[in-house]
């Protein structure tokens, strides 16, 4: 893992002394950020990006736990990499440490692959025996995002459903779960239901009722469920699920034509809820 690729040092980056204390890099990180911010160099993409990778140093310097796997990978790309540091690289759960940082220095590709290598060689495999639950939860956000970007929207789900059963089971709305239901969401709704044909796409919408959803946002799905099955000529279960739609939010836009197209098919009689 560690040959033909380049660790950004992120100390030199953020421009600190490696024994810098979390107040030292905080301050240095706002000076930097203000420093090279593009509203004050023209927005030039150099600056952009500039941003970007002080917000990554900062990022990985500021957590206790991901600087001391950073500082153990910096050591062994340096040559210090005796007898411990060999093992520390080589044993089971530094690979699995490695997985992480390789995500924290923008190598999603390669993190995915080691991961998908260490699940199929080891029965039983599982993040959380190697991690904080913090960093598990990172990781599996990591992962999550780095399928996405490959458009492996099966995977994604895999690792963002986990995460957020995990959430949900010790407190809702803590450390990253409203962003993590609002990507199940948008991957369902926006991804994979608006490709699919109606029966599939009612498929994906109840996944995404399972889900501990806004009234608004409950609101979306029931009128998009609605309209699939008027395309399947199911009209009664498109009125009862147009009326749970306006139950929920009764100004929701885009549900008049919905409406017509129930009254023009049940008739005037139909079971419509009439608040627009």
């Amino acid at each position: 893992m560690l040959e033909g690729s380049t660790l950004v040092n992120y100390y030199e980056v953020l421009q600190v002394r490696e024994g810098a204390d979390p107040e030292e890099i905080k301050r240095s990180f706002r000076k930097l950020v203000k420093e090279y911010h593009p509203d004050t160099n023209g927005n030039q993409p150099w600056a952009e990006a500039r941003v970007k990778l002080v917000i990554q140093a900062y990022k990985t310097l500021s957590d206790a736990s991901h600087r001391s796997y950073y500082d153990k990978v910096l050591d062994i790309r340096r040559g210090k990499s005796g007898a411990g540091l060999r093992r520390w690289q080589n044993g089971v759960q530094s690979q699995v440490r490695m997985i992480l940082l390789d995500l924290l220095d923008n190598k999603g590709a390669l993190a995915l692959t080691n991961y998908e290598r260490l699940r199929k060689n080891l029965q039983g495999f599982h993040l959380l025996t190697y991690f904080t639950f913090k960093d598990y939860i990172d990781c599996l956000f990591l992962l999550a995002e780095e399928s996405e970007r490959q458009k492996r929207y099966d995977i994604a789900l895999e690792f963002y459903e986990e995460a957020y059963s995990k959430l949900e089971e010790r407190a809702k709305r803590q450390y990253l779960f409203e962003e993590i239901k609002d990507r199940i969401r948008r991957i369902y709704c926006g991804r994979l239901a608006r490709r699919a044909q109606p029966r599939e796409a009612l498929l994906y919408y109840e996944k995404v009722l399972e889900l501990d959803l806004f009234k608004s946002e409950r609101a979306q799905v029931h009128k998009k469920m609605a309209e699939c099955y008027i395309k399947l000529g199911d009209y009664y279960s498109a009125s009862t699920n147009l009326n749970t739609a306006l139950s929920l939010k009764p100004n929701l836009r885009g549900t008049q034509r919905i409406h017509a197209k129930l009254e023009e098919r049940l008739g005037p009689n139909a079971p419509l809820n009439q608040s627009f």
